[in-house]
């Protein structure tokens, strides 16, 4: 019995001893601390990743099996706002960029369809679900695809300079197919292009490969290029030249010409028939080897290259050329 009660004593000696406790909270006291805090660190990872908590997610509308006669007129939001509850290790493992929302179109007809954004639409991990949508439906305004074949026109810009005029158009394709909401295509009449500005353009052919101009929202074209070709030339217009003097070259002695002035109708690019001078011209006939007499000679205008002459009236003049017994006689 003594025995026992001397181990007790002891026991309580060594348990209370401070010295004792002291010197077995310091030995390998960093090593200690480390354990200590890497038992902390896990603690608080278990317990605060376990505990719920609520985020926002972005998610993409996909819109499914449109019936190919059929289009969205009204406008649609491409992103819904998601938040989603659970453990804040399962939400960060979820990829934001496969999160969609699939709306299934199959079976709508034209006009306004409702469809509500279903929780149970969304694939997520088990422990993580929805807490609200917005907007928790949508509405889509849906209208039949109408075709038609309109022609396509050559839109221009700027001002041709006035002596160059546009003699030929090509367009290739000539026609082509418009497509889109039925009530938008019956104002659709001609597919126009990209303007080309012809300011400075000069005589020749130009070509360009050009895109056609939308026509309106929603609408398509079946070719969205065309290849047009201008030709470009000068003005070709007449100039009418009143009692142009007539003067005889050539000629061995006097000359008279009857009648003394002619009419001269030109005919040539409209600038070279206003440059100065051309009215100071003279028709002339030509008496080269003729003898004193009577005759009734062909009249000509000389004039630049590039212009015509189309018509001198009188085209003969009668010329009379005397010799030396005539001008005896006179005396």
């Amino acid at each position: 019995m003594r025995a026992a009660l001397e181990l007790v004593r002891r026991l309580i000696a060594a348990v209370w001893d401070p010295q004792r406790w002291l010197q077995a909270l310091t030995h390998n006291l960093p090593l200690k601390l480390l354990s200590l805090a890497i038992a902390f660190g896990l603690w608080s990872f278990v317990n605060f990743g376990e505990r719920d908590t609520v985020e926002s997610f972005k998610v993409a509308l996909e819109l499914r099996n449109l019936p190919p006669n059929l289009i969205i007129t009204s406008p649609k939001p491409d992103f819904v706002e998601v938040q989603l509850i659970g453990p804040r290790t399962l939400l960060g493992r979820i990829d934001r960029n496969r999160l969609a929302f699939p709306i299934d179109l199959n079976g709508v007809r034209p006009g306004p369809a409702v469809f509500r954004l279903s929780p149970e639409a969304l694939v997520l991990p088990r422990g993580v679900r929805v807490q609200r949508i917005t907007p928790a439906q949508i509405t889509l305004e849906l209208e039949r695809v109408a075709h038609k074949i309109v022609p396509v026109r050559l839109r221009l810009t700027g001002r041709l300079r006035p002596d160059f005029q546009i003699v030929e158009t090509k367009i290739a394709p000539e026609m082509v197919e418009v497509s889109g909401p039925a009530s938008t295509i019956e104002d659709v009449s001609v597919a126009y292009t990209q303007p080309i500005d012809v300011s400075n353009v000069e005589p020749g052919i130009i070509e360009r490969e050009l895109s056609l101009d939308p026509a309106a929202e929603l609408v398509s074209f079946s070719a969205t290029r065309v290849a047009v070709q201008l030709r470009v030339e000068e003005v070709i217009t007449t100039r009418e030249l009143r009692r142009v003097p007539v003067e005889v070259r050539n000629a061995r002695s006097n000359a008279a010409v009857t009648p003394g002035t002619v009419r001269v109708l030109l005919r040539g690019p409209k600038r070279l028939l206003a440059e100065p001078g051309l009215e100071d011209r003279l028709a002339y006939v030509d008496a080269g080897g003729k003898q004193p007499g009577r005759y009734r000679l062909e009249v000509k205008f000389d004039v630049p290259d590039g212009i015509e002459v189309l018509s001198i009236e009188p085209s003969q003049v009668v010329v009379s050329m005397s010799g030396p017994s005539d001008r005896l006689r006179r005396r």
